[in-house]
């Protein structure tokens, strides 16, 4: 889930119902306690608002020019819930349906976030983790080509030409239109990789091709490892947050997957559940760059 941008402007206009007496139509639904931020046409806005607008956009009130800046949103978002009690657009049910989406979003977020903040993660296991990390990545990245087929047949074809002694250069040129993927990639671990492809890696040397075809579940690969390098990670201390960050929204995750399996979710008949991840459709060629992609975020 994406950060708690929303919660703001969701404290502002939510339309949420107060008991049975239809939605709650104040400006400020939430009781928020503390000084005051400013005063907009009469209403006042509390200083934990700012704060809120601060954090989601990683800004630091202690910095004037940043300060304004997060001041200036939030009085943005009360002159624009003012104009919606103005304008009566709580009237029309898309508009609180997709302001209570936006509540729920945020709700979404900020609990998630809570959840995180209660897991104990101290320097230690955020140690332990790094270095269980360097042990999956290895001590070697690979620069490769890769064509990607959506069947093996093709693959098969084209393996054949290069075991016939006909150059990986030249099979690339004939085979990378009718390929569903035909690229290079630089600086790749092998836990950055399907392990399937990771372990083909592993095993040839300079300037080799595989001689079959390495089935992923992203389609059948056919790679030249143009060059293995020596792989030295950097520092615990210069990733120790990234890392840490990086553990707190696996925690996230986790708890909400155990949310999904202990609740008893009911459909109306005719709709169709959400299939689980791992009967979703075969990753497009462009997820192949996704995946490498978001596996360097991580470090």
């Amino acid at each position: 889930m994406q950060s708690c941008k929303w919660i703001p402007l969701i404290l502002l206009l939510a339309g949420c119902s107060s008991g049975s007496n239809g939605p709650d139509t104040r400006l400020l639904q939430v009781d928020i306690a503390g000084p005051v931020a400013e005063t907009v046409n009469g209403t006042p806005v509390p200083q934990a608002l700012l704060e809120s607008v601060a954090r989601a956009r990683n800004l630091d009130l202690g910095k004037r020019e940043q300060r304004e800046q997060a001041l200036a949103l939030l009085t943005d978002y009360v002159l624009l819930a003012q104009a919606a009690q103005q304008n009566g657009f709580q009237a029309n049910a898309q508009f609180r349906a997709d302001v209570e989406a936006a509540r729920l979003q945020g709700l979404a977020n900020a609990t998630l976030a809570q959840m995180q903040q209660q897991a104990p993660l101290t320097d230690a296991v955020v140690q332990a983790e790094f270095d269980a990390q360097v042990a999956r990545a290895g001590k070697l990245e690979y620069d490769f080509t890769q064509l990607l087929f959506d069947n093996g047949d093709d693959a098969l074809k084209a393996e054949s030409e290069i075991l016939s002694g006909k150059p990986f250069a030249d099979v690339y040129k004939v085979w990378r239109t009718k390929a569903r993927q035909a690229k290079s990639f630089t600086r790749v671990r092998g836990d950055q990789v399907p392990q399937e492809l990771a372990k083909a890696l592993s095993e040839l040397k300079n300037g080799e091709t595989t001689k079959v075809p390495v089935k992923t579940r992203f389609g059948w690969h056919v790679v030249h490892l143009d060059i293995v390098n020596p792989f030295t990670p950097p520092p615990f201390e210069q990733v120790k947050d990234s890392v840490r960050q990086t553990m707190l929204r696996r925690i996230g995750q986790e708890r909400l997957h155990q949310l999904k399996e202990q609740a008893k979710i009911e459909y109306p008949p005719g709709v169709t559940p959400p299939a689980p991840k791992s009967e979703a459709e075969k990753p497009a060629a462009e997820d192949v760059d996704k995946a490498i992609d978001a596996a360097k975020k991580k470090d």
